[in-house]
């Protein structure tokens, strides 16, 4: 498995409903979405990915903390909808990092065992 690196000029995704997993069709998901589909599509046999990753969030202010959830598991969620992932349970590992200078925020997935 490869590195890959998402940068999105949006704000976070968020879920439509707290209960039910983020998707594409979530508040400010379709950037996301259409971001990691992309990256599917440029190599299809090599997504999902069905091992442990790690995640970097870096975004240009503080992550959201829905109650009950890390600042990052609506976007993984997403991921996994896009088919990057087979799973959200894959995720070992979840950093972020707050640089204010830059706009939107960036994912990168990279393989858990480096």
């Amino acid at each position: 498995m490869r590195s890959v690196s998402l940068t999105v000029d949006s704000r976070p995704p968020a879920r439509n409903d707290p209960g039910r997993c983020a998707d594409r069709t979530s508040p400010n998901a379709l950037p996301l979405f259409r971001a990691a589909a992309a990256v599917v599509a440029e190599e299809p046999d090599a997504f999902p990915i069905r091992g442990g990753v790690r995640i970097v969030v870096t975004s240009s202010a503080p992550l959201p903390e829905p109650s009950g959830y890390g600042p990052a598991d609506a976007m993984i969620e997403v991921l996994v909808d896009a088919g990057l992932s087979a799973d959200e349970r894959l995720v070992e590992r979840a950093r972020y990092k707050v640089r204010p200078e830059t706009n939107g925020y960036s994912v990168f997935v990279e393989p858990a065992n480096l």
